[in-house]
């Protein structure tokens, strides 16, 4: 990936366009990072939340999910979950959503992780769950269609991520509700 992020770079415009982009890869390294924070503000409260609920209504029959905290230890958990993610098949997703979507330089990078961010940590503040992956994927096809029209999102890579967001409701939905009747019945709960 790093290669390729290389190549791309390579082919940027000479001139004051070549100093500004340089510019912008160092912001973008910033922009990075405060995604990276925004993601665990959301995407990681969105996995411990209901765990956490689970968690408190095991241990605690009979009181509820009011005021339940949830434990360090808990996010510690969905973090490395995130982490393993990231470093086993999120290499995939980086390419559809930097490269396959979009051509995207560091300018344009900057910008779709400073929207993209801003909207996820607006939306912490607020205590909306989203998803960063939408988010992100709106402030590309936005930045791209911002700077050369909608000639510049290939629509058929689009598609297949809408379709996979689409599909995967129901898919977790099933698995959930299949998972929860089978411990059911052996559990005899």
């Amino acid at each position: 990936m790093t290669l390729e992020v290389n190549e791309q770079a390579e082919q940027q415009p000479a001139g004051d366009d070549a100093a500004a982009e340089q510019v912008f890869m160092y912001l973008q390294v910033l922009t990075a990072c405060l995604k990276s924070f925004a993601h665990g503000a959301n995407d990681t409260a969105n996995a411990a939340g209901p765990f956490a609920a689970v968690q408190s209504l095991y241990l605690n029959p009979g009181i509820g999910c009011q005021g339940i905290t949830t434990p360090l230890w808990v996010l510690a958990f969905c973090g490395v979950g995130i982490v393993v993610g990231l470093s086993t098949w999120g290499h995939r997703v980086m390419k559809t959503v930097g490269k396959d979507l979009v051509a995207i330089n560091f300018s344009k990078g900057f910008a779709i992780e400073l929207g993209s961010t801003l909207s996820v940590v607006l939306a912490s503040v607020v205590g909306m769950p989203v998803s960063s992956t939408h988010c992100q994927i709106g402030s590309i096809v936005a930045v791209g269609i911002a700077e050369t029209g909608l000639a510049s999102v290939e629509w058929s890579v689009f598609g297949k991520i809408v379709m996979s967001w689409l599909v995967t409701v129901p898919l977790a939905a099933g698995a959930a509700s299949l998972l929860f009747l089978s411990f059911h019945a052996v559990l005899r709960v």
